[in-house]
């Protein structure tokens, strides 16, 4: 018989400003990077429906550069994949970019990018 303890996770707290204060605090693109495309999505799949919703409603304060944009298009494509309400704050212009960014130097995966990548614009 498995040890059913083992198998519990300890609560994980997020916070969409936990982000925000690290991009303010100056992590490293690579940490950044990870921070939002990999630890974001899997601390939010962790938490409940309610906890989720939560989360979402919390604005993050924007700090005025390009990971606002990644932070916020982050949380738009968590709520596609949980079926969570999008938070008005995303459509917001300041969470957008007037010029394209793509995360990747590979030619190839820039390549893709800018081939398939959904556009998107402010809808306010």
């Amino acid at each position: 018989m498995m040890d059913a303890a083992r198998h519990t996770r300890a609560p994980v707290r997020v916070a969409l400003s936990d982000y925000t204060d690290a991009i303010r605090a100056g992590w490293t693109d690579g940490d950044l990077t990870r921070a939002i495309l990999h630890d974001l999505p899997r601390n939010f799949r962790s938490l409940g429906r309610e906890e989720q919703r939560q989360v979402l409603n919390q604005r993050p304060v924007s700090t005025g550069t390009r990971w606002d944009a990644l932070l916020a298009a982050t949380v738009e494509h968590l709520c596609e994949l949980h079926e969570q309400q999008p938070p008005a704050w995303i459509e917001e212009a300041e969470w957008f970019l007037e010029i394209t960014w793509i995360l990747s130097t590979t030619p190839t995966m820039v390549k893709e990018a800018i081939a398939f990548a959904p556009a998107t614009s402010p809808r306010g």
